[in-house]
């Protein structure tokens, strides 16, 4: 945070200081203040300036973009391509370097695009045992499709069909159709185990997913599954030049916006157009170094300020909900304007936002502890978590890395606790159990504790089946509490 301020006040004192006057007293012409003109316009590295303000501006807008194209980018890197079904047999660790993902709760992810033709996602119905929740966005993340009990298909499974931008040919009845007004399509899903299922049984159930081109729908091929469980799995946006390659990647790929032309004009003056290799060199190398370290430090200014993705939920509670930027959901557009900076934020710590949040699952993060100060990894801490928490499934509490986002590597491989795991923790005579975080365990806890090693952190606690008093706030956690 500090950087990023830093460095946008050292950008305001170069152009304004080497600005000083030298008009003298000459009368001013217009009403009001009159800013100072530059004694000399040689004064200013006006190429390095631009170049290093137009790249922060990119970082924040292509922010959920580029994180898209980093995953898919990770789950290529394992085989497969489009129309391949990644899945999880077993809970994800530290390895699957991912954006906040859950442990409790097996994952599939497919990548369509629909630059040969349409493409078709068979979605297989809920079982008594098993239910896939999910949704379907462009590389924007803007959400084109819910799919399961709150989607097209209502739980009932069925063919969903992708078309092409300005496809206009006739669709045939049995097809729950989505226009796209871009190409790739990135779909997440969860299967979630009913009753007694275990993971294996509902991760299973991905192997019932299939995604095909359009032109195969009268004989579907067999589906191509590749399990993520056990690999190394690199989807995190990196923040340097890579990031600028990866815009560079999406202006190659999809067309851009009418929305975003202002911005395509932007990105070409640092070297990123359509058709043309980027090469940045000098000058602009080293501006663009510094906007990509400081355009992270500005995601993380608004990360950790609410207002932008996230909100107080409880006036006298430290825990924030997400931040819904408008009544239409999380498509950030607001037909005159886009909120990039609300989106960016959002997506610089989440991925796959449906479009409107409380159905299927409820989430708030702790940032900070009941006395105000961030979480630290060299802190010990503890969370009450109440005896009637009202999630109809399950409830889960997570720890994440503040650097990275995504679960921390630790020698213990564990990440998080649920109300899965409550048979094996120490419960208190309330039926109340409290989680620790800290570096080591204290004395006697080490099954309620959480490892941070030594990281900064931030919790995300998930309802899944919330209950009405999660949104009308009569329920409430408490505080994290630090203990030493």
């Amino acid at each position: 945070m500090k950087t990023a301020i830093c460095s946008l006040l050292v950008t305001t004192l170069l152009l304004v200081g080497a600005s000083g006057s030298n008009r003298g007293n000459e009368p001013s012409q217009s009403s009001g203040v009159e800013a100072d003109q530059p004694a000399s316009l040689e004064a200013i590295d006006w190429e390095y300036q631009i170049a290093y303000q137009r790249g922060i501006e990119a970082v924040t807008w292509a922010m959920p973009a580029v994180s898209m194209i980093s995953l898919r980018k990770g789950n290529f890197g394992l085989g497969g391509g489009y129309n391949t079904v990644y899945w999880l047999s077993h809970p994800p660790t530290p390895l699957q370097e991912a954006i906040t993902p859950n442990n409790q709760t097996p994952y599939a992810t497919v990548h369509l695009s629909t630059k040969d033709g349409p493409v078709v996602l068979d979605i297989p119905p809920a079982s008594p045992r098993t239910a896939i929740f999910g949704s379907a966005t462009d590389v924007w993340q803007v959400p084109v499709a819910d799919i399961g009990p709150a989607g097209l298909d209502q739980g009932k499974g069925g063919r969903y069909l992708f078309l092409p931008p300005g496809h206009d040919a006739e669709v045939p009845d049995g097809f729950l159709t989505v226009p796209m007004e871009l190409y790739e399509i990135y779909v997440a899903l969860r299967c979630i185990p009913l009753g007694d299922a275990s993971f294996s049984e509902a991760a299973e159930y991905s192997k019932k997913i299939k995604a095909y081109p359009f032109s195969q729908a009268n004989a579907p091929p067999a589906g191509d599954y590749i399990d993520m469980s056990g690999k190394h799995l690199p989807t995190l946006p990196v923040y340097d030049l890579s990031y600028f390659e990866r815009i560079a990647e999406l202006l190659d790929e999809e067309p851009l916006l009418e929305r975003d032309k202002v911005m395509g004009g932007m990105l070409a003056s640092i070297g990123i157009e359509r058709g043309k290799p980027f090469d940045p060199r000098g000058k602009l190398r080293k501006a663009l170094l510094q906007a990509a370290a400081d355009g992270r430090a500005y995601l993380e200014y608004m990360f950790e300020t609410p207002g932008f993705s996230m909100e107080t939920y409880w006036s006298d509670r430290r825990w924030l909900g997400v931040r819904q930027p408008s009544e239409d959901g999380f498509v950030f557009d607001e037909g005159e304007y886009l909120l990039l900076d609300p989106r960016g934020s959002l997506f610089h710590w989440a991925t796959f936002i449906p479009r409107h949040l409380g159905k299927a699952s409820a989430y708030l993060m702790a940032l900070r502890d009941a006395d105000g100060g961030l979480l630290s990894g060299k802190g010990n801490y503890r969370l009450n978590v109440p005896a009637d928490v009202p999630a109809r499934d399950f409830w889960s509490v997570i720890v994440y890395s503040k650097e990275t986002k995504a679960f921390i590597y630790n020698n213990a491989d564990k990440v998080g606790l649920s109300s899965y795991d409550v048979s094996s923790l120490q419960v208190n005579e309330d039926n109340t159990v409290d989680i620790y975080f800290g570096e080591t365990a204290p004395p006697g806890q080490e099954s309620n504790w959480i490892p941070t090693a030594g990281e900064g952190f931030f919790l995300i606690f998930r309802f899944y089946g919330p209950e009405e008093s999660v949104f009308d706030k009569s329920f409430k956690l408490p505080d994290v509490e630090k203990i030493q």
